[in-house]
């Protein structure tokens, strides 16, 4: 049996732990073993996407203004030397 087990698992309802099936046969050939559990929550999904775009939205909000005079007009030719 491997010493470390690591799987992502999810709380249901009633409160218990979901387990995958293969953890769970690994652990029934060795009944009363004792184990270390650690249980560390994840963000869900939902949260991690909210947050990528609260932080694209801020792009920009804290630059600096530009010295370049109409920047958007001349980027090519302020970027790259290139007449547009």
């Amino acid at each position: 049996m491997p010493s470390v087990i690591e799987y992502i698992g999810e709380v249901l309802p009633d409160g218990h732990l979901s387990v995958p099936e293969d953890v769970r046969q690994t652990l029934a050939s060795t009944p009363h073993t004792h184990v270390q559990v650690t249980i560390r929550l994840l963000e869900s999904e939902t949260e991690e996407i909210e947050a990528a775009w609260a932080a694209f939205r801020q792009l920009g909000q804290d630059a600096a203004p530009g010295c370049l005079r109409d920047a958007s007009v001349n980027h090519d030719r302020y970027l790259y030397g290139k007449e547009p």
